[in-house]
């Protein structure tokens, strides 16, 4: 077994390249969209959820997840977690339609949420304080590495093989991951009077926040007024209310309800939620924009996305260390302003924008984003007792899947609403003249991962090249104003990480005031 002296950077090793393999899993995943698309013929709203299913699951039980590991063991959670991880990647390989597909991501987001816990909770107990703030950024470096490889990987392998191979390619490092996790983590010392996982919140947790995010997803289809939509955000607001009432009786609570008193806790939350939802919206809105605007194959768009993923993965252990030096503030500040400025930059997209440009507003988002991961983490570990860490570890990868989920399930959702709204006018501008079955053909097209002349065969040979041009338009502002809702949420978390994380100096142990 590992020398105790040496344990704590073999497990940061250990878990670097386990974070490392969930983020090239990620990032693949986003450019194998609309390949996928060709293969099984499924619009934009059912595949987003090879992207929001697998997060949203482990967002919903990465808190019951913690439970897990305090019950069997960290070490037997990060083993059964691959595994079952492991599992959704063959199921995700081997599917041959969408129902298959989705439950493959289902599967590993059930085994991400059960290893997730004790990752960043072990490293950041058993490292010295004053390389709290580098540990993280070292596992930061990790998961950037990953996205930074895991885009270019999934065009090579899109290229010259086939996109089954982005899951099949999980396997062999999983199990790289599982030696390495066995021979490096010491077994865990047996707990006593450890409680039970309450099955019940568990299941009113997963179950509220699984249909407030199914029913966001109908928003394109339904409308805010309709009454499926009203129910089921209602029925998800009573599971949601029943889980807190019945969480809060527990001795042993899943979400602690004095986290909702904590100010610093709050300010980190909305800070992580505001980054992941600009991360998701530019893997998804950006990959889609470059294949299907530009133009360019699923390899070119990796390769374009590279700046972004290397600048995440070289700046997260400096913005690590900067939480240890500076006030933590600054690099979380700094990093929200440089990711509203590349969104910004974003907005100004236009149907034939030059690559450079692209790849400079990618690159500033991308130094934001090195910047804010790891100190945001850093900040809300510090804002809680030595006690409360493994759980506050788990509130932030939910509400960190939960802002991603969000922002895959609404920007898609958006890109049909604002697309839509635009492609009308500009159609009757043009003064093209269409039956009202022809203009939900064009409203249909919209919805698709790729727009093609195949699409519009029931309409003229020569209006088809007009229309074409028209739906790239009107895609491309629907791209626009999805870009400036990113810019926003980068923003607004701003002050109160400015007012509430002042108090969060390496040197102090005592809580932050309440709010």
């Amino acid at each position: 077994m590992t020398d105790s002296k040496k344990f704590p950077w073999v497990l940061l090793l250990a878990i670097s390249i386990l974070v490392f393999l969930l983020n090239v899993d990620y990032t693949s995943v986003n450019l194998a969209l609309l390949p996928i698309s060709e293969e099984i013929s499924v619009n934009l709203s059912s595949l987003q959820w090879l992207i929001s299913g697998y997060v949203l699951v482990w967002a919903a039980l990465v808190l019951p997840g913690g439970r897990l590991a305090d019950l069997y063991g960290k070490k037997n959670a990060l083993f059964g977690g691959i595994l079952i991880f492991l599992l959704g990647s063959a199921v995700a390989g081997f599917g041959h339609s969408i129902e298959i597909l989705i439950l493959g991501r289902i599967l590993q987001g059930i085994g991400a949420a059960i290893f997730t816990p004790p990752c960043y909770g072990i490293v950041f107990t058993l490292m010295p304080i004053s390389k709290q703030g580098f540990s993280i950024g070292v596992i930061g470096g990790a998961g950037g590495l990953g996205l930074a490889i895991g885009p270019t990987i999934a065009g090579y392998l899109i290229k010259n093989f086939d996109w089954r191979w982005i899951f099949y390619l999980n396997i062999p490092l999983g199990i790289l991951v599982l030696v390495i996790i066995f021979f490096s983590v010491p077994k865990d010392k047996k707990i006593q009077n450890v409680a039970h996982l309450d099955f019940l919140s568990t299941a009113l947790l997963a179950g509220g926040l699984g249909i407030f995010m199914i029913a966001l997803n109908q928003i394109e289809e339904w409308g805010l007024k309709n009454f499926k939509f009203l129910g089921m955000i209602a029925l998800a607001t009573l599971s949601l209310l029943c889980f807190l009432a019945r969480d809060r009786r527990q001795t042993h609570q899943i979400l602690p309800l004095k986290f909702f008193h904590n100010s610093a806790l709050l300010s980190c939350m909305a800070a992580i939620t505001g980054v992941c939802f600009n991360f998701g919206l530019v893997l998804v809105i950006i990959s889609l924009y470059l294949q299907n605007t530009l133009h360019y194959s699923s390899y070119e768009t990796g390769l374009i996305f590279l700046p972004m993923t290397l600048a995440v993965g070289l700046l997260s252990p400096i913005g690590g260390k900067l939480g240890d030096i500076w006030d933590i503030r600054w690099p979380i500040i700094g990093g929200l302003f440089l990711i509203a400025a590349g969104s910004i930059l974003m907005s100004f997209l236009e149907s034939s924008s030059e690559p450079l440009y692209v790849l400079g507003a990618l690159l500033i988002m991308g130094m934001g984003l090195g910047l804010t991961f790891p100190t945001i983490n850093t900040a809300l570990l510090r804002s809680v007792s030595k006690n409360d860490v493994n759980t506050a570890s788990g509130l932030f990868t939910m509400v960190s899947m939960l802002g991603n989920s969000l922002s895959v399930i609404l920007s898609t959702n958006f890109l049909v609403i604002f697309g839509r709204q635009h492609l009308i006018p500009l159609v009757q501008e043009k003064g093209i003249l269409l039956s009202d079955e022809q203009y939900e053909t064009l409203e249909k097209v919209l919805t698709k991962v790729e727009h093609t002349a195949s699409q519009l065969k029931d309409f003229g040979e020569d209006q088809i090249p007009s229309l074409l041009e028209l739906i790239d338009k009107s895609f491309v502002w629907a791209v626009e104003r999805n870009m400036w809702i990113g810019a926003i949420c980068a923003l607004a978390p701003i002050l109160p990480v400015y007012i509430w994380c002042k108090y969060l100096k390496i040197q102090e142990d005592a809580s932050p005031p309440p709010l």
